[in-house]
């Protein structure tokens, strides 16, 4: 067992945020198998990685993994465009679905040449073009061996999506979770904010999750080696949970899985009760009048330094909109050519598919004709067919006159006269 299944020895309890995309992804590259929703996230990525590997063939080494088939959905041009793409990707590519666009199609294709090891999800309503061309710059900005970024979801807002894009470009983490069912948008920018320093996936907040015990935990997620899980109350009690978290802190290269209390009173001790305390040990708790003045200016320092720190952050993202607009047109416009190129292919394809067809249309054989028994009708109508305009056959005022006709216009009408 390798350093990241180590950490998920213990079932996982997603509630209703485990990704649809992990579970289509998974049918699609094991054969239509389900999908084991208790294994960690990280065990969830290695299966994919793994059923998703491929290498092309070359003339010195056999290749590894088969190019997915055909779907309903790909034109013949689409499905040569995904298996030339293939050749050049370690990972491999998922068929046109229904809900994807041609456009988008290419984008994902483009993506694939660019992240060669990354597991990408095609496009998923409710995202439409744009939503998931900004994905797909995601995708490519962040080179993290087999990270997924996941498709928008209607929980989130086209801001929130964009926002976690943001951080899917920046974080080393493989995968960023979606705004969870039970998260507030406050839940939601506290956990993609200590997600931008975290290696590992920080889960969303679960349904009955205290609010501190979620910030703890987000807060704690950058430090610890492994995922941190939220609470459950099928397996503890809440006080059971701010001791899982303690122990998650104060043994941060360990896993505890909630409800495991032996493992926690190992971590941090058994339980005792507290002494009540002494009303002078109450009363020298109190803060002297000097350290309330203290308290007071540091927390106003800390404000100003927030609101600065608040504003830098707004120009840089200001900033970062307006080089994503330029990247963004830039990649349209490269884009729209290459689609412009694609037609322009298929268009000479065409010509010259019909070109073949009426050269084919006009080829006839070698024929024999006995012209005493042949009417002038039939000769009348093989000489049409054989390329001799109408108004000359017109012209001719009987068969033999016809067979002249023929004589005249040469070897190419390949006809052999006889009169047997």
């Amino acid at each position: 067992m390798d350093e990241d299944e180590e950490e998920e020895i213990f079932a996982y309890d997603y509630g209703e945020d485990f990704p649809d995309s992990l579970e289509l992804m998974a049918k699609t590259l094991l054969g239509g198998r389900p999908t084991n929703r208790t294994l960690g996230p990280l065990h969830q990525l290695k299966i994919l990685s793994v059923a998703s590997e491929y290498r092309a063939p070359t003339a010195r080494r056999a290749g590894k993994g088969k190019m997915l088939p055909r779907s309903d959905f790909e034109q013949d041009m689409e499905y040569e465009s995904r298996k030339n793409a293939q050749k050049a990707t370690q990972r491999l590519i998922l068929p046109k679905p229904k809900n994807e666009s041609s456009d988008a199609f290419i984008r994902r294709l483009d993506a694939h040449r660019n992240v060669q090891e990354a597991v990408i999800v095609p496009m998923t309503p409710p995202e439409d073009e744009v939503l998931f061309a900004k994905r797909m710059m995601a995708a490519k900005a962040n080179e993290t061996p087999n990270a997924i970024v996941l498709p928008k979801t209607t929980r989130e807002s086209g801001a929130e999506f964009e926002e976690r894009l943001e951080v899917a470009k920046k974080s080393p983490c493989p995968l960023i979770f979606q705004r969870g069912a039970h998260e507030s948008g406050a839940h939601f920018k506290t956990r993609l904010g200590a997600q931008t320093k975290c290696r590992k996936p920080i889960l969303p907040r679960s349904s009955d999750e205290p609010d501190k015990g979620f910030a703890d935990r987000c807060k704690m997620q950058v430090v610890c080696e492994k995922i941190v899980h939220p609470f459950d109350p099928k397996r503890e009690d809440e006080h059971g949970y701010f001791r899982r978290l303690q122990a998650n802190k104060e043994k941060s290269a360990l896993a505890f899985e909630p409800g495991d209390k032996k493992a926690i009173d190992d971590a941090i001790g058994v339980e005792r009760e507290k002494k009540a305390p002494s009303t002078k040990e109450v009363a020298s708790d109190e803060p002297s009048a000097a350290e309330l003045m203290q308290q007071a200016e540091a927390e106003t320092s800390q404000a100003n330094k927030k609101l600065m720190e608040a504003e830098a952050k707004e120009a840089a993202r200001l900033k970062a909109e307006e080089e994503e607009k330029l990247e963004a047109q830039a990649e349209a416009d490269r884009v729209a050519q290459r689609i412009a190129e694609m037609k322009v292919k298929a268009a000479e394809a065409q010509a010259a598919a019909d070109a073949e067809a009426e050269r084919k249309k006009h080829e006839f054989s070698f024929e024999r004709i006995n012209i005493n028994s042949i009417g002038f009708m039939p000769l009348k109508k093989l000489l049409m067919e054989r390329g001799v305009p109408k108004d000359v056959v017109f012209g001719a005022p009987s068969k033999f006159a016809l067979q002249e006709v023929a004589k005249k216009w040469g070897e190419e009408l390949k006809i052999e006269w006889t009169t047997e």
